[in-house]
């Protein structure tokens, strides 16, 4: 059917803990659906036909690229996975979901640092200087408003991935208004003439999600302590110091900051133009703090992982913390005892 393109499976409640929130589920649902029509309708407004073509061709090369990674990894996943890990079949299922999510982040860094590079770094050394662009009235330069479409395809695609295809982790609806928040800071800034800054915004997300990534699928192989390679561990401290560095600083100091205001030597921020209260910018700067507020809770959760880390449980134990108990895992669990009244 249409989830074929996804990956032949079931999709399960992956988490016994998300809680049982229809109305909020469906307002994300209809938020993202709003979102998807109010960039075809504002490309079309535009006149912009080849724009609606190319995120058109991006989404559908999105939706190529996961099929493809769900083809490939499941028979990377076995060959790197412990015996133990793979008797869950859901470590391979949830190391193969996160497999994509790699690949775009790393693809997407890569295009980023290209696109700084070009720019010679200017917009992330002198935060003051993505402004310049619009202060002059500059169109959109061609391969920045490529990334963008990029991104709108991924975040579009990702979203209803999310909701109609994954399985759910305990912070599915906190993960899904992040996605939310993001489709709609990525749209105001296009469309509001700010993809310089977000451009920045887009790289601190991208490149601190590599590790991330790196972390989770190394914690669903089990290469941690208990298999004598404490991978995960160590990719669980890097990832403290690189989210702490990338969402937590740079985030509120080159993204946040750059979007405050600042006029006629006033204000606390680098924003050279006076906003009415009621704006597409001031819409940025709220979903700015929005996601910033989740980001601060995420990191709420790593540390509460590394406080039961240091009380001694192992590293998947530790990990319910964050993606709570499963509906999969209680029926591996008994699935044994079955068998035993069987005999």
């Amino acid at each position: 059917g249409s989830m074929a393109l996804f990956g032949n499976r079931k999709k399960k409640k992956d988490s016994d803990s998300v809680p049982r929130l229809p109305k909020t589920d469906l307002a994300l649902t209809l938020a993202t659906v709003g979102l998807f029509l109010a960039n075809v309708l504002l490309f079309a407004r535009a006149a912009a036909y080849d724009a609606l073509a190319e995120l058109g061709v991006a989404m559908v090369s999105t939706a190529g690229l996961i099929a493809v990674c769900k083809n490939f990894f499941p028979v990377l996943g076995r060959k790197l996975s412990t015996k133990e890990s793979l008797d869950k079949p859901r470590n391979l299922r949830k190391f193969v979901d996160q497999s994509w999510q790699l690949v775009v982040h790393c693809t997407m860094t890569a295009i980023e640092v290209y696109l700084l590079n070009d720019n010679g770094w200017e917009w992330w050394n002198k935060p003051k200087t993505v402004w310049d662009m619009e202060v002059r009235g500059e169109a959109c330069p061609p391969a920045l408003r490529r990334l963008y479409l990029a991104q709108l395809a991924v975040w579009f695609v990702t979203a209803f991935s999310h909701k109609f295809v994954e399985a759910r982790h305990n912070d599915y609806f906190l993960m899904y208004s992040h996605h939310v928040a993001t489709l709609g800071l990525v749209t105001l800034s296009y469309f509001n003439g700010w993809a310089s800054i977000g451009l920045i915004i887009l790289f601190i997300h991208d490149s601190s999600d590599i590790v991330v990534d790196v972390l989770k699928m190394t914690n669903y192989l089990g290469l941690d302590g208990s298999s004598g390679t404490f991978l995960a561990e160590a990719f669980f401290v890097v990832n403290l110091i690189t989210w702490a560095l990338a969402r937590m600083w740079f985030f509120s100091r080159k993204a946040i900051y750059a979007t405050l205001p600042y006029w006629n030597g006033t204000g606390f921020g680098l924003y050279p133009i006076v906003l009415n209260y009621f704006s597409w910018g001031n819409a940025c700067r709220w979903l700015l703090v929005s996601l910033q507020i989740m980001h601060i809770w995420w990191y709420y959760l790593f540390l509460r992982i590394l406080y039961r880390l240091t009380l001694g449980s192992s590293g998947h134990d530790a990990g319910r913390e964050y993606e709570g108990s499963s509906d999969s895992e209680r029926e591996e669990e008994e699935q044994p005892k079955k068998l035993a009244k069987s005999d």
